[in-house]
């Protein structure tokens, strides 16, 4: 291990030898006990440690997580997909049955026999249509 890997290492996990992974763990012992300056990058790593370990907070309680999930605005309707799909199907059927309901409620005309001979007019045309089509009729 060169100096400038101790470094990182250094800066990266601190001056305290145990929090380094297993494979730096043994390396980083060995330069120190041969290189003096490893020793004086470990106590300025270790200065800093002091100096953000009361900045560190320790891991939030469940209770915490809990008063946060209730805090956040409650949704406009329930995940439920029977609750929409009903609703539809509801305006649909009523929709239905207002629009049926309209039609017999709308009076006709007994005089009026015009009707009828609408409805009639295309009752006895089962010839083929086809030869309408390119006659001179």
């Amino acid at each position: 291990m060169d100096i400038e890997r101790f470094k990182d290492l250094a800066a990266a996990w601190g001056g305290d030898l145990t929090r380094w992974p297993d494979a730096e763990r043994a390396d980083a012992e060995v330069f120190c006990s041969q290189e003096p300056m490893g020793e004086v990058l470990l106590l300025e790593a270790r200065k800093l440690d002091q100096l953000i370990e009361p900045i560190i907070a320790d891991a939030p309680s469940d209770l915490l997580a809990i008063r946060i999930m209730r805090s956040f605005p409650k949704p406009a309707f329930d995940a439920d997909w029977r609750r929409p799909a009903v609703a539809a199907a509801a305006a649909l059927v009523i929709g239905l049955m207002g629009g049926f309901a309209g039609g017999t409620l709308v009076p006709v005309p007994v005089d009026q026999t015009d009707s009828l001979e609408y409805a009639d007019a295309f009752d006895g045309l089962m010839e083929d249509w086809s030869a309408w089509e390119w006659s001179d009729a």
